[in-house]
């Protein structure tokens, strides 16, 4: 065994020690973002190249995105679309097979178009799939050593390795968000639910408590909503639910924390607003809200109650909200919802 082969062998040995440091930095992140940095940092260490780039693959069209682009002049390339099946990368994606090319312009596979947009020059790649089990999540594709030389067939298995270890994160990344997003938000409305309303409740309270300033809180309440649900059923009942959840949406502030109380109720948290700015803003809402009826639309009544806080306890200040709520049902106003079919226009008609 001559000298190179020890210096071969070295290299080898300490980019295996470099193995356990990218596992644990993994295993530390918590976020898919967390990941993917942990990932393609320690792959800079590690392999040494030029570029190196990870791509997400679109669960829906197969097509695969620039989400970490490092290396001197990449920038231009994050967040570009290749689409399916285009390139080595999507090769890779498409075969979930890794792959190690010493000389690209005598690979048919390989498309100049991303060397077009960057400017540089690709010789060499060498790419692995991210995915756990046959479910491919992405690529990482490393292109050009620094040192000129091509990559190796141990790096390839040392690489894909890593991506093994990396689909398992990624995956555990999205369920991590997913649940999240369940625990949240309202899954039919997509606004935050009423436990995420009362942990912002209680934040806001605290502030005020800090401050002496003062918050008010809003109830709405779909008046003649049952009568959807019991004559056409609930497919039409949730359609109306997510359109007023829309037209609320479009109406508030930006500040406003809007949420999906329960039933066909909704909640609205006005952060440093009093109790005549809040009827303000409820006076604005209705008139936005109370067009002229026409045959492709239904008025729901619109009943809303408002309550100014400094801090007090939130069941305390529902109750007041909810009260005043219910005050006002012998005053409707009504909401128009567009888009609607014809059957719930006739039911609010007679109604």
């Amino acid at each position: 065994m001559n000298d190179t082969d020890n210096i071969e062998q070295i290299n080898d040995l300490v980019k295996l020690s470099f193995f356990s440091e990218i596992g644990k930095a993994i295993s530390r992140a918590k976020t898919l973002k967390q990941t993917l940095d942990a990932v393609m940092e320690q792959v800079g260490v590690i392999f040494a190249p030029s570029y190196w780039s990870l791509l997400l693959r679109n669960p829906k069209t197969g097509d695969l995105k620039f989400h970490v682009v490092v290396g001197s002049g990449v920038d231009k390339l994050k967040g570009i679309v290749i689409p399916r099946g285009q390139g080595i990368a999507g090769w890779i994606s498409e075969n979930g097979d890794p792959l190690i090319i010493e000389d690209v312009s005598r690979d048919p596979r390989f498309s100049p178009e991303m060397d077009k947009i960057n400017g540089f020059k690709t010789e060499s790649i060498i790419g692995v799939p991210l995915k756990n089990g046959e479910k491919v999540f992405g690529v990482i594709e490393l292109i050009n050593k620094l040192d000129g030389k091509p990559f190796t067939a141990f790096e390839l298995k040392l690489l894909t390795t890593i991506a093994d270890f990396a689909g398992i994160a990624i995956e555990k990344a999205y369920y991590l968000k997913a649940l999240k997003r369940i625990a949240t938000l309202d899954q039919l409305t997509g606004l935050y639910n009423r436990r995420s309303f009362i942990q912002y409740y209680e934040k806001e309270s605290d502030r005020c408590k800090r401050t002496g300033h003062s918050f008010s809180l809003m109830m709405i309440d779909l008046d003649g909503f049952k009568k959807i649900n019991d004559q056409y059923g609930h497919n039409e009942g949730d359609l109306t639910l997510k359109r007023v959840a829309i037209l609320l949406s479009e109406q508030l502030r930006a500040a406003d924390f809007l949420c999906r109380y329960g039933g066909d109720e909704f909640a609205v948290l006005l952060p440093e607003t009093n109790r005549e700015e809040a009827e303000n803003l409820k006076k604005r809402l209705l008139d936005q809200l109370d067009v002229d009826n026409s045959r492709e639309k239904i008025q729901i009544g619109l009943s809303i109650g408002i309550h100014e806080a400094e801090g007090n306890d939130f069941t305390e200040v529902m109750h007041q909200a909810d009260s005043e709520m219910y005050r006002e049902k012998s005053h409707k106003t009504e909401m128009t919802i567009s888009d609607m079919p014809e059957n719930i226009q006739n039911l609010m008609d007679m109604e």
